[in-house]
């Protein structure tokens, strides 16, 4: 019997290091004297030292993994208190399998009045979290954390799970001066990995463990096995990072995965001991071919028959209507008759009975049943699998199966549109932001995989229209202000606020001033812009007897979010969009406009902004808009959008000052 292992190299690299390894519970005096990290003087903390070993042991089935974490953590700066909370993540597949935490020991340390104490983790602390039907955390908080103390923690985790090995992140938010990662691979598996974020390692090595281990019944005669078993030998694998630079974690980016430096493994290959090699997943029509066989995707859309027709037949009546005309009747009806428990995914957590009974399921169960219903009323539909933009982009260079998390509808009429069956506030032809991440694999019997573009090209927009006068006793501004927002910038609104007056008083306030009456329009014709319109009151700063006034009050961007010098990966709006503003103000009588402020003017291929002062009769217009003509900019684009949006805020919130005439 031939047994081997391979790994799949995507890099070319030589090692020029040697590993490191750090006692747990010890700790140097270097660490507690550490003031600062050279290299990072900004930074609040440091991780000192980030470990990660991955082994394969023996169960009664066979093997399982167990993945050992040891990580260290200087804290400079007490109060960078998210850095003492952790969170260790582990996978239940809801067919009785599940990743175990088998360990957690954690302490704090403090240097005080020249003494080393230690403050260990109470277990009793340690608490677990829920975060969708597959994925829950373990949760803990490190106690008495001071300025200048070191967090050190360890846990193991145990899966049974051998298509996906434990992953391994190098870079964190704050720096890191060493990150390793050893895996233990033994030959009856084979895995491929992708980096992301690096073109070499610091250090790399691959060697065959000493011990030797066996599989089934072993006897030696002469030096050579004559029984059934095998006889092999770790191959021990070790990646090394040293000084990683802490990832700047912006606004306007789609996910932290998409950039941060990691190692991603998927299993390639099964080398059965007894004989015999199967592939797992090797190309994007394989992965589908396993998704149209699965009893929570392929099967159960066959499952929703029985269903789908008693509601064809009883609750549609399709007279009159094109094929669009019933999708958006049947998309609706979806929308309208089930719940979204919030929960993600791509597979049915739930049999079609059980869902249509309870109304309510996770993003697969609504949107797969929808799919059965439309492809039973003739309307061909087509699953569509994607990554939300929280799981990081699809890599189409190997079929990694934890790439795709969701499940949409591509609904083929005559416009072919996408569709998804949880927003209510989103039109039937409509995609949730979550799923507007680069491209999208449709679930199909082909040899080539069809690849869908998720890109979102329609222009949102926000209209401000403001009429002001003077109060004449107190000198503030009474507005009548009108707020309208369209697609994109609609459905957020919608969903943000619920209608809910209460919390849209709360949130405009500091924007508009005291709100005296508010009426909204449009809140449940969702194809429809979205209107809020504000009578309000805005206290006006006084200088003497001037009169101080932003002609846009508090509406416009007023903080640019792009703070870095420089970006080595895209700025992501998600869709284009556009901020109106139209400002009238009736200045009294007896005051006058000292100065008009300078108006400014910009279009190109990547924005437009356009500002524009005019007075006349004692009334002062202000006209203006800046616009970002595509959903995503490119790394090289960054400097200039963020000079465009130090424009904006600088040019868009300029008072206008009013002197009382003598």
């Amino acid at each position: 019997m031939k047994i081997f292992l391979v790994i799949s190299l995507l890099l070319s690299q030589f090692a020029y290091s040697q590993e490191k390894e750090v006692e747990f519970g010890k700790i140097s005096m270097e660490e507690i004297e550490m003031k600062s990290y050279e290299k990072d003087q900004e930074a609040k903390a440091v991780v000192l030292y980030d470990k990660g070993k991955s082994i394969f042991f023996d169960t009664e089935n066979g093997y399982d993994i167990r993945f050992t974490r040891h990580k260290r953590i200087k804290i400079f700066d007490k109060t960078e208190s998210q850095y003492a909370e952790i969170s260790i993540p582990f996978y239940v597949d809801g067919y009785g399998k599940t990743e175990t935490v088998r360990s957690i020991e954690a302490i704090t340390y403090n240097f005080k009045d020249g003494r080393l104490t230690q403050k260990k983790l109470d277990p009793s602390s340690v608490y677990e979290e829920r975060i969708n039907e597959h994925w829950h955390n373990k949760k803990f908080i490190f106690p008495d954390v001071q300025d200048g103390a070191i967090l050190e923690y360890r846990y193991v985790l145990e899966t049974p799970f051998h298509f996906n090995l434990p992953d391994w992140t190098f870079q964190d938010k704050i720096p890191t001066i060493y990150s390793e990662y050893q895996v233990s691979m033994i030959p009856f598996y084979e895995y491929v990995f992708l980096v992301q974020g690096i073109s070499r390692f610091d250090y790399q090595n691959s060697v065959v463990a000493k011990q030797k281990r066996t599989w089934g019944s072993v006897a030696e005669v002469y030096g050579q096995n004559v029984g059934s078993g095998v006889v092999f030998q770790d191959y021990v694998h070790s990646y090394v990072l040293k000084d990683v630079p802490a990832f700047k974690d912006e606004s306007y980016i789609s996910s932290i995965n998409d950039y941060i430096i990691k190692m991603d493994f998927q299993l390639a290959k099964f080398y059965s001991p007894s004989g015999g090699t199967s592939d797992i997943i090797s190309t994007w029509p394989a992965l589908n071919e396993t998704l149209l066989k699965h009893k929570k995707f392929g099967k159960y859309l066959k499952s929703c028959s029985k269903t789908t027709k008693k509601i064809i037949s009883e609750k549609m009546n399709f007279s009159g209507m094109d094929n669009n005309q019933k999708a958006k009747e049947i998309i609706e009806y979806v929308k309208n008759s089930f719940e979204w428990n919030g929960y993600y995914g791509k597979y049915a957590s739930q049999s079609a009975k059980d869902f249509f009974a309870k109304k309510s399921g996770n993003s697969a169960d609504i949107n797969l049943f929808m799919i059965a219903l439309l492809n039973e009323a003739g309307i061909n539909t087509e699953p569509l699998i994607l990554s939300t933009r929280n799981n990081g982009k699809i890599h189409s260079e190997y079929p990694f199966d934890h790439f795709t998390n969701y499940v949409i509808a591509l609904v083929n009429t005559d416009s072919t549109f996408l569709a998804d069956g949880t927003e209510e506030f989103l039109s039937y032809n409509e995609l949730p932001t979550r799923c507007n991440n680069g491209k999208g694999l449709v679930v199909e019997k082909e040899d080539t995989p069809r690849w869908i573009s998720l890109q979102n090209n329609v222009l949102s927009i926000e209209k401000n229209t403001i009429n002001m006068t003077i109060d004449t006793i107190t000198k503030d501004v009474v507005a009548q202000v009108s707020i309208q927002y369209t697609e994109y910038e609609s459905f957020a609104t919608r969903k943000k606020f619920k209608n809910d007056s209460i919390k849209i008083n709360e949130f405009y306030a500091d924007k508009i001033g005291d709100i005296i009456r508010l009426k909204t329009t449009g809140y449940e014709r969702k194809n429809l812009p979205y209107s809020m319109n504000f009578e309000t009151k805005y206290e006006t700063e006084k200088l003497g007897d001037n009169i101080v006034i932003r002609p846009f009050l508090n509406l416009p961007l007023s903080k640019n979010k792009l703070t870095q010098k420089k970006r080595t990966y895209p700025v992501d709006f998600i869709y284009p969009w556009e901020s109106q503003f139209e400002s009238t103000l009736e200045v009294p009588g007896d005051f006058s406009l000292t100065e008009l402020p300078e108006g400014y003017k910009l279009e190109n291929e990547l924005a437009e902004i356009n500002l524009d002062y005019s007075f006349d009769n004692n009334i002062l217009i202000v006209k203006g808009n800046y616009k970002f003509k595509k959903s995503v900019y490119v790394a090289n684009q960054y400097s200039r959008i963020k000079y465009y949006m130090d424009q904006i805020v600088k040019y868009f919130n300029q008072p206008v000052v009013l002197e009382k005439r003598n």
